[in-house]
């Protein structure tokens, strides 16, 4: 999830960021990929392992500072 705009699964597949709403059902790996359901915009859902380069995501705080979060860390992302 480092990049900015799509993430790989262990397939070698794209997983597009763009549209997302949630991120739930995330597993608790401390290392390697990242297995979580990804909820979009227009309602459909996706289940993927993140490989493990990209199981960092940037979250924008506030002041406009961004932050690393391991999705690992946490159980459920929500996004406006």
């Amino acid at each position: 999830m480092c990049s900015r705009v799509r993430a790989k699964d262990i397939n070698a597949n794209d997983l597009w960021l763009d549209g997302v709403a949630s991120v739930c059902d995330i597993s608790h790996n401390p290392a390697g990929p990242v297995t979580a359901s990804f909820k979009f915009k227009d309602g459909e859902e996706h289940q993927a392992s993140i490989v493990a380069l990209n199981r960092v995501l940037y979250v924008k705080g506030q002041f406009g500072f961004s932050k690393k979060l391991d999705p690992a860390a946490v159980t459920k992302i929500d996004f406006e």
